[in-house]
């Protein structure tokens, strides 16, 4: 824990689902993989989510997008083995971990990656602004996102938002996965572990971004 954020591998994820229930599944993946201080891979993919898509309108994504594409079960080893040993980053952490980590669950496995909330970061590193949404932050920090609420153009802009911040953190002396502790950072594996997903189904509540603000 005491290792530079600069000496880390991190993947930022961004997940766009059918809807934002429990009961919703992932149609589309988008990660972006960081290595000192740049990008250098990404990885993407339609998912067939076995069910209706019925937030079409949010990002764009329709049944017909994804009829041919591949299951999560068909892509989960290689979502794994990409994520492995690496921290996660999102936008709004809890919404896509959750729902990643359900789909996992699904298989009868998990993740243990701890994860960065470039949201929670924004608030904390940013306290007047009025919003800290990722199309906000992007236009405050010049960063250019052409297809909103595309897995993968979120993911990358994220992962953009994130390097830009990790100068200020550094300012602020906050370069460390442990120095992040003061402001509730990392989130570990430990956060829905009361949650056992069978058939589909989970058995209690899942945050969504109805519940989880985006302010």
């Amino acid at each position: 824990m005491k290792r530079s954020l600069h000496d880390h591998t991190f993947v930022v994820i961004d997940l766009e689902t059918t809807g934002i229930s429990k009961f919703d599944r992932v149609c589309e993946i988008g990660m972006i993989r960081i290595e000192g201080s740049d990008i250098v891979d990404k990885f993407d993919t339609l998912i067939n989510p076995e069910t209706s898509i019925t937030n079409t309108v949010f990002h764009g994504i329709e049944d017909w997008m994804v009829k041919d594409a591949p299951c999560f079960r068909d892509i989960a080893d290689q979502v794994a083995d990409y994520i492995r040993d690496t921290v996660l980053i999102a936008h709004n952490a809890p919404f896509d971990m959750r729902f990643i980590r359900y789909e996992f669950q699904r298989l009868d496995t998990d993740l243990s990656n701890l994860a960065l909330c470039t949201l929670k970061l924004a608030r904390k590193i940013h306290p007047r602004f009025p919003t800290h949404r990722l199309d906000y932050m992007l236009r405050e920090y010049d960063i250019i996102n052409e297809h909103h609420h595309r897995a993968v153009n979120d993911a990358e802009s994220s992962a953009r938002l994130f390097l830009q911040m990790q100068h200020k953190l550094d300012q602020a002396g906050l370069n460390t996965i442990s120095s992040l502790k003061k402001w509730g950072l990392p989130y570990d594996h430990k956060w829905c572990d009361e949650t056992i997903v069978e058939n589909g189904h989970c058995d209690c509540e899942l945050i969504t971004r109805d519940n989880v603000t985006s302010s």
